[in-house]
């Protein structure tokens, strides 16, 4: 009786509601001209044309790329309606975005119209879209590392227009910034980052924000690796001078011992090692070490930026950056400086002579120069090691003898390298391997200022380390060791710069290097005892201290080579201190010029005159090399 009953029931129902036919009603215009406008990183407001008439409301559909080809809507809203805003989408991501118009009678309603295909743009896209309208980025974007785990980010407010600073995020490793990782007020110009991750690299992104997202400036960025605090080089003092900067850091804690490590610089941009790169002297952790950058490697007049760094297994640690610059170089020192006759020496050498006075002190110097390209600039060296001969004796003993000065410094052997004829001449020891024991009894790894010219006669300066027997590497900056500071390792081809490429034919080594470059290299700072510029570690009471009687050896800009002497220590002329030496020879248009042995050995030979300097008596010291000029 149940389902009998149950079977009526539903025949009554079917039957009340089957009416007479009437004429198909036509289905509603469906909307079109379907446009998107993103509004921000996760929202896209759509908007149509109303075509229909007498809907009842339209229906909002959402397709992803990975949904089906019908998907439910995701909203219905009222008659009439032209627009509708999608929210919390996710950037970079494509979506279709559907409307259709709604009728009381299903059959009736529109087709659903796709706008397909809109991915909703990231951070950069936006940034990067073309828009006259943009407001001005924010500029000198700076991140500093606080802490272990913490950045702090610095900015330049270049527009008025901002409703506030939105602030980005992301590892190097992800290829661009996914969403906003906070916001700012306007006029807001810092903030920080923080729980990051020690060792990772970040890129850090501002952009100023507009009341359209689509006026929003591009974004400024910056990189920053985070370190580990106590991995992080400390600069705890800097020194600078016209001669070099002095640089004074530690290193709580290093991967290793002696990891490769030294002082970095750029003139635009953060320092780093693909820059100005120069190697430091042995480091140790938790010990301040001083490191000296000669000027020979930085420009005069230019702003840098300079860090420390330190490896840290695979990769370069850095301390925070700063400006340094150079200071102004000396003034050159310049005399009325008359040509003397010496017949038998012209025409291919001159000399001058000056009695002007230095500084309100009498002076009395000499200059002999020639064009290396009329007449030979030799070395002259005893064939007996040990033997030592007047610059008389060597000059006589040579027909050719145009002019002759002595040579390097010497003790029971010749210091430094003497090239003759392509070759080494002098016996093998130590103070010619780059090694000197310093004032304070300790043995410092060094270079060694050399000046020669090569088999065509074209003069060089350098610096010359030499490792070991036979090997030789020249560099054009010196290694800058220090006394009683942390030492250097051994020259190699590589180290402390990398080597150039000169085969001198004559070549004297001695020091130190006055002008390189056009630039004075030595000056009278001191670091605790010692003279910051005493690279080659010599005894510095005979070449730092005092003002005797002075030789030097020097290349003009053109490629001539002049050959200097001033007495000292007499009543007529009471000789220059290393700081006036280079002066003067910058004064003669030495674009470089080292200082030879000096003191007693000072003495200058022409060629029908002999010895043409004053000396207290009427011999000269016997030395043990001499440099001048040759008949071709």
């Amino acid at each position: 009786m149940k389902y009998i009953s149950l079977f009526v029931a539903l025949a009554a129902a079917i039957a009340c509601t089957e009416k007479p036919e009437s004429p198909a009603a036509s289905a509603l215009a469906d909307p079109s001209g379907l446009k998107s406008e993103q509004t921000d990183l996760t929202t896209v407001r759509l908007v149509w044309t109303d075509n229909a008439d007498g809907e009842r409301g339209y229906r909002i559909f959402l397709r992803g790329e990975t949904d089906p080809s019908t998907v439910p809507p995701v909203a219905e809203i009222e008659a009439g309606a032209t627009s509708f805003i999608f929210e919390g989408l996710t950037n970079g991501s494509i979506y279709d975005f559907g409307v259709q118009a709604l009728s009381d009678d299903i059959s009736r309603h529109s087709q659903i119209v796709y706008l397909k295909d809109c991915k909703v743009l990231t951070p950069n896209e936006l940034a990067e879209q073309e828009n006259s309208s943009r407001i001005e980025a924010p500029s000198e974007l700076e991140a500093v590392q606080e802490g272990n785990r913490a950045v702090k980010l610095t900015w330049k407010d270049n527009t008025s227009e901002e409703t506030g600073y939105n602030l980005y995020l992301r590892k190097a490793s992800e290829a661009e910034f996914a969403e906003i990782a906070a916001t700012v007020q306007a006029d807001v110009c810092e903030y920080s980052f923080k729980g990051l991750t020690a060792g990772e690299e970040y890129i850090f992104g501002v952009q100023a924000g507009a009341s359209s997202v689509l006026n929003n400036s591009s974004i400024a960025t910056c990189v920053l690796r985070l370190t580990d605090i106590e991995k992080r080089p400390e600069v705890t003092d800097v020194r600078t001078d016209y001669a070099c900067l002095a640089v004074s850091y530690k290193v709580q804690k290093l991967s290793g011992a002696n990891p490769e490590h030294g002082v970095c610089f750029s003139a635009s941009g953060s320092p780093d090692v693909n820059g100005i790169k120069v190697p430091g002297p042995n480091i140790s952790a938790g010990k301040e070490i001083l490191q000296v950058i000669p000027n020979s490697l930085l420009e005069d007049g230019v702003e840098y930026q300079m860090s420390v760094y330190v490896r840290n297994g695979y990769e370069f640690v850095y301390s925070t950056p700063q400006s340094v610059a150079l200071e102004s170089q000396p003034d050159a020192l310049t005399f009325d400086w008359k040509e003397e006759s010496y017949p038998e020496a012209a025409p291919g050498v001159k000399i001058f002579r000056t009695e002007s006075p230095l500084k309100d002190r009498p002076f009395n110097a000499w200059y002999a120069v020639a064009d290396p390209a009329e007449v030979d600039f030799r070395v002259m060296y005893p064939e007996a090691v040990k033997a030592k001969k007047t610059v008389t004796e060597q000059a006589e003993s040579d027909g050719d003898c145009l002019a002759l000065i002595n040579g390097a410094i010497f003790g029971n052997y010749n210091i430094g390298v003497i090239i003759t004829e392509g070759r080494m001449t002098q016996e093998w020891h130590g103070e010619i391997e780059g090694c000197y024991w310093g004032s304070d009894s300790q043995l410092y790894q060094i270079t060694r200022p050399i000046i020669g010219v090569d088999a065509e006669g074209k003069p060089g300066a350098y610096w010359v380390g030499v490792p070991a027997q036979n090997q030789f590497h020249y560099y054009t900056s010196p290694m800058p060791t220090v006394v009683g500071q942390a030492k250097y390792g051994k020259a190699s081809a590589d180290f402390p710069y990398p080597a150039v490429s000169w085969e001198p034919y004559y070549a004297i080594s001695c020091g130190p290097m006055l002008v390189y470059d056009g630039k004075i290299m030595v000056n009278h700072q001191k670091v605790g005892d010692y003279f910051m510029t005493n690279y080659e570690c010599w005894s510095e009471t005979g070449i730092y201290y005092g003002n005797p009687d002075r030789t030097a050896v020097g290349i003009t800009e053109d490629g001539k080579i002049i050959l200097f002497i001033c007495d000292g220590r007499i009543d007529a002329s009471k000789g220059a201190y290393l700081t006036e030496l280079a002066q003067i020879m910058k004064g003669l248009g030495c674009k470089y010029a080292m200082n030879l042995d000096g003191g007693g050995s000072t003495g200058m030979w022409v060629k029908g005159a002999g010895m043409i300097n004053h000396l207290d008596g009427s011999s000269w010291r016997a030395v043990k090399s001499t440099l001048g000029f040759f008949k071709k």
